[in-house]
C-alpha cells in the first residue's frame, strides 16, 4: 500500500520536530508498505531545515520518500507564514498531476496542523479513489480566536472555519490527537461514526537509544552536588514559552524549602530571559537554567532527575484534552511527574505517576514538590515505573501505527464496499 501522508511542518530524527510524522511512517515502512510524505522545505518547528532549491526536492530518510515544497522561510505568525502555507498548498495542487498521477496513493493523509491542505489532499483521493484521512493536531479556527484573541469575523478566522468544516464533511476518517476533540469537531458537520482519537507516542528503541547518549555535562554536575547535598532534582526539558507555565514552577519553588530542592531547566524560547529574571529577584539560587539541546541528550538528562516537571498555561481549549511528548518522555525514563495543567484529560492522574494540580496553581504545585521531597525513594521508584509500563503498553508508536493502518482499511471498504 502507498500511504501518502502530506504535513507541512513534518520532520525527521535528522531534522527534529515535529516527530510524530516520521514515527508513524518508519512503522509503516517496517510493515511493508510504501509512504511518501509531503512537506514543507520551512518549518518554525525544526531545529534544522533541509535545503530545497528546486521547487520539490526528494530525500529518502529510514526508508520513507520525503518531498520537501519550497516554502519561504518565517519568523512568528505573520503574512510571511501565511505564505508559506500559501506556497505549500499550491506546491501539493500542483504535484497531484505529477508525482501523484505517476505514483497513485493507496491512502491520502491530511495532517498540516492547519486545515488548508484538505482541499488538493482531496483532490489527490478523488482521483485515484482512496481514501481521505484527515488528522487533526490543533483545532483551527478556534485555537486562534481562544489562545490568540481574533475576532471570530477576522478574514483568517473565516477562511480556516471554511475549511474545517470541509474537512469535517469531506474526510472518510478524522483522526485526533486530542481525546475529546469529537465534542467540537461534531458541531462543525463531522458524523460520529468517523471519528477515532490515536494519541501521541513514543518509540521505545529510539528512545533507548538516546538513553545510550551522554547527559549534558553542566547538569552532571548540578545533579552530583545536588545529590551531596540531599536535594531533590526536579527537571523540565523543553520550550521555554508562556504556554508551558514555568511562572508557577518558581513561584512554587520559592515556596518550598530551598535546602531541600533543586530546579534544573534545559531550553530555549521568548520566556527565557523573564524567567531568569523571576529567579534572579527571588533569590532562587537552586534553579538553574540551561542551554537548548536536542532530544538525544535531553532524555538522558532528565534520566537523571529524581522528577520532571509538566505545566501548560490555562486556557479553554485544553477542554478537549492533552497528549504533551513531554509527559511520555518522562514516563519513560520512570520519573514521577509534577504536573499544572486543567485540561479535559488527565494522562498523570490516570496511571498514578505523579500529582497534578490545576493550571497556575502555585499552592498546589508547592505541595506536590513537598509530597514527594517526603516520599521515600522507593515509593517514588514506584511512581515512575507505573508511568513507564503505562507508556509503553498504551503510546507505543509501533500500536498507534497499526491502530492507524486498521482505521485506513476501514476507510478503504467504506469507499469500496
Amino acid at each position: 500500500m502507498h500511504i501518502v501522508l502530506i504535513n507541512h511542518y513534518a520532520g525527521s530524527p535528522t531534522h527534529g520536530m515535529e516527530f510524530r510524522p516520521h514515527q508513524l511512517a518508519a512503522r509503516w515502512v517496517e510493515r511493508g508498505h510504501e509512504v511518501t510524505i509531503a512537506a514543507g522545505s520551512w518549518s518554525h518547528l525544526r531545529n534544522l531545515n533541509p535545503t530545497a532549491e528546486d521547487r520539490v526536492t526528494e530525500e529518502r530518510i529510514d526508508g520513507i520518500r520525503y518531498r520537501w515544497y519550497r516554502t519561504t522561510d518565517y519568523r512568528g505568525n505573520g503574512l510571511r507564514r501565511l505564505w508559506s502555507m500559501r506556497q505549500f498548498t499550491r506546491h501539493l495542487a500542483w504535484d497531484r498531476g505529477r508525482f501523484f498521477r505517476h505514483h497513485p496513493p493507496d491512502c491520502v493523509i491530511a495532517s498540516s496542523t492547519y486545515p488548508f491542505d484538505v482541499r488538493p489532499a482531496a483532490k489527490i483521493a478523488d482521483d485515484h479513489d482512496v481514501p481521505l484521512i484527515w488528522e487533526v493536531h490543533d483545532l483551527w479556527p478556534l485555537s486562534q480566536i481562544e489562545l490568540y484573541g481574533f475576532d471570530r469575523h477576522h478574514p483568517f478566522v473565516i477562511l480556516t472555519g471554511r475549511a474545517e468544516k470541509f474537512a469535517c464533511r469531506r474526510a472518510d476518517r478524522v483522526v485526533s490527537i486530542l481525546p475529546k476533540a469529537d465534542e467540537h469537531l461534531r458541531t462543525r458537520g463531522m458524523p460520529s461514526d468517523r471519528y477515532v482519537h490515536i494519541p501521541n507516542g513514543i518509540c521505545p528503541s529510539e528512545s533507548t537509544q538516546a538513553l545510550s547518549e551522554p547527559p549534558l555535562e553542566e547538569a552532571v554536575g548540578i545533579v552530583e552536588r545536588a545529590r551531596q547535598e540531599g536535594r531533590l532534582v526536579v527537571g523540565y526539558t523543553g520550550g521555554h514559552a508562556p504556554n508551558h507555565d514555568l511562572e508557577t514552577l518558581l513561584k512554587a519553588a520559592a515556596k518550598v524549602d530551598k535546602d531541600r530542592f533543586c530546579f534544573v531547566l534545559i531550553g530555549s524560547g521568548p520566556s527565557k530571559r523573564g524567567l531568569i529574571d523571576q529567579a534572579r529577584k527571588a533569590d532562587l539560587t537552586n534553579v538553574h537554567f540551561l542551554d537548548r539541546t536536542t532530544r538525544g541528550r535531553a532524555l538522558p538528562t532528565l534520566s537523571m532527575m529524581d522528577a520532571a516537571y509538566v505545566g501548560i498555561s490555562k486556557g479553554p481549549l485544553y477542554r478537549f484534552g492533552i497528549g504533551l511528548n513531554k509527559i511520555f518522555d518522562a514516563m519513560f525514563v520512570a520519573k514521577p511527574i509534577v504536573a499544572a495543567y486543567t485540561a479535559g484529560n488527565d494522562p498523570v492522574g490516570d496511571c498514578d505517576c505523579g500529582f497534578a494540580s490545576p493550571a497556575s496553581d502555585v499552592d498546589g504545585v508547592a505541595d506536590a514538590l513537598r509530597r514527594l521531597a517526603d516520599m521515600d525513594q522507593p515509593l517514588r521508584r514506584a511512581m515512575g515505573e507505573r508511568g513507564r509500563a503505562h507508556v509503553l503498553e498504551h503510546h507505543d508508536y509501533r500500536r498507534l501505527a497499526d491502530r492507524f493502518l486498521e482505521e485506513i482499511r476501514m476507510a478503504g471498504e467504506t469507499i469500496r464496499p
